[in-house]
């Protein structure tokens, strides 16, 4: 679980509670893609209404699949961090410290 990354999203969409949030890969190929719990689909839906233009942001710049009701999966964990930076319009220190907080900070392969 990241701290980080469950605070932001609590940030972006604060009328969805978030329990804590985290990347994983365990669909689709290993995309990765954010899971958040309590309620995922909420949160999603909520996120993608606040941010109507984080979708095609995520497939048009991102290479990343779509799926109506979730979070879009993306090749790396870095592409994903770079999307959501980019939505949330992340400071270049926030973002740095978000890939660190996930445990990507540094790394080449994932």
């Amino acid at each position: 679980m990241s701290q980080v990354l469950t605070q932001l999203l609590t940030s972006a969409v604060p009328d969805v509670y978030v329990e804590h949030a985290r990347l994983d890969n365990h669909t689709h190929g290993g995309l990765f893609y954010i899971l958040v719990r309590p309620d995922h689909s909420r949160y999603w839906g909520r996120f993608k209404k606040k941010y109507p233009y984080c979708m095609w942001l995520a497939f048009q710049k991102h290479d990343a699949r779509i799926f109506s009701a979730y979070c879009p999966e993306f090749r790396s964990p870095r592409a994903l961090v770079d999307w959501l930076s980019e939505v949330l319009g992340l400071t270049n220190g926030v973002h740095r410290f978000l890939l660190l907080d996930i445990g990507i900070c540094g790394k080449t392969v994932f």
